[in-house]
């Protein structure tokens, strides 16, 4: 087998190709932050939320399902209390931000963090006991911090994780 040497300005020349092209070495992009009326936001249920057209999930929880045509059955009382505890959160705060890296779900919702008061909402309703990190599943999609302190604050909540409950429970 014969060896070709290659120098140390070919390598930064890859690397520099890789950061241009967006592979960046694995970094995530840099995030995105907005600030919205809280008004403007339209709760679907616990983790999924509307504004203006645009539909977001929050990052780094699961909460229970609500009834819909796939399932058979739903996760109540549980997602109607997810729902509600969101509610009352956006209507009490006196500013809300979304903070997320342009990424979407295979379901197209753009995922975010909702920051109410400057604490995640997500982290807010782990604390709750309404809802199950999902940071093991998918990891801290380019938010570490927000994602250890999920984990730290988890408690297994009353009910049974989102994500087994629609496998045992989606229509064949």
């Amino acid at each position: 087998m014969r060896r070709t040497r290659i120098g140390c300005g070919a390598y930064a020349l890859v690397a520099v190709g890789l950061l241009a092209a967006g592979g960046g070495l694995g970094e995530p992009p840099p995030p995105k932050e907005e600030t919205v009326d809280a008004r403007a936001l339209e709760v679907h249920d616990g983790d999924t939320l509307w504004l203006e057209g645009r539909e977001l999930r929050l990052l780094g929880v699961d909460t229970p399902e609500r009834g819909a045509p796939w399932f058979e059955g739903d996760q109540e009382p549980w997602a109607t209390r997810a729902a509600d505890f969101v509610r009352r959160q956006l209507a009490a705060a006196r500013e809300v931000r979304l903070r997320g890296r342009g990424r979407t779900d295979p379901y197209g919702r753009e995922l975010v963090h909702v920051f109410v008061d400057g604490e995640p909402l997500g982290l807010l309703l782990v604390r709750e006991g309404l809802a199950y990190p999902t940071v093991q599943r998918y990891g801290d999609q380019g938010f570490p911090r927000i994602a250890a302190r999920l984990l730290r604050e988890a408690a297994p909540p009353p009910f049974p994780p989102p994500w087994r409950w629609r496998h045992a429970h989606r229509r064949r």
